[in-house]
């Protein structure tokens, strides 16, 4: 089954191949320049180089990896490439808040709220489990705006975002600072407070952005 966090469930091995491997790139298990051979593809996966090639080719066409040498390597992202990014972040994420904060169901509201011990931890121990569940925490928000084209439209868009290299890079000030802004979000998504939920949407990933600036480059 392909990672719940980023894509649909797959419909063929090919699917499985891109999405397995979509999310070790931007999860940093494949780091950037790591090398990518369809044949080790294929062993680890157990499938054929056909839907190996397929999936190469896809996140070629996604700026995921590159072609080298007639070597597939992961992409390294340039800082304006980064910007890029989060500033599309930013927007579809604070209008996605918007929509969660002015159309929410019951149901969806207690989902959200359920996930403020988890977001909202200070510990710096909760990092690395945060990398792994910060893509559904966001998901549950942007779902509940009940747009399914504005969420594939933010999967789609997760080509550099936080994940175990990042954690990394978080000090207890980034951490404290981070949770807050998911309480925040939480509380106002779940008042139905769309003005607000769009803001704190917006600040967090600008947050994001300054700190991976700050950190990386």
């Amino acid at each position: 089954m392909a990672d719940q966090r980023t894509g649909p469930a797959p419909r063929n091995r090919s699917e499985t191949v891109y999405w397995t491997l979509r999310n070790e790139i931007t999860d940093g298990v494949l780091r950037p320049n790591a090398p990518l051979v369809e044949d080790e593809i294929a062993v680890r996966l157990g499938v054929s180089r056909t839907p190996v090639r397929e999936s190469l080719h896809r996140l070629a066409a996604d700026g995921l990896i590159d072609s080298h040498r007639r070597r597939w390597l992961v992409h390294e992202h340039t800082r304006d490439e980064i910007v890029q990014i989060y500033e599309v972040r930013a927007g579809l994420e604070s209008h996605a808040a918007r929509l969660a904060a002015l159309r929410a169901t019951d149901p969806q509201r207690a989902e959200i709220e359920g996930w403020r011990r988890r977001m909202t931890d200070t510990d710096p121990t909760v990092l690395s489990e945060r990398a792994n569940t910060n893509d559904l925490f966001h998901d549950a928000i942007s779902g509940a705006g009940g747009n399914p084209r504005l969420l594939a439209e933010i999967r789609a868009n997760r080509l550099f975002h936080f994940n175990r290299r990042i954690a990394a890079l978080y000090s207890d000030a980034d951490l404290d600072t981070s949770s807050r802004q998911h309480a925040e979000l939480i509380t106002v998504v779940c008042a139905g407070d769309a003005d607000r939920a769009a803001d704190i949407a917006r600040e967090h990933v600008e947050f994001s952005l300054q700190l991976i600036l700050r950190k990386l480059f």
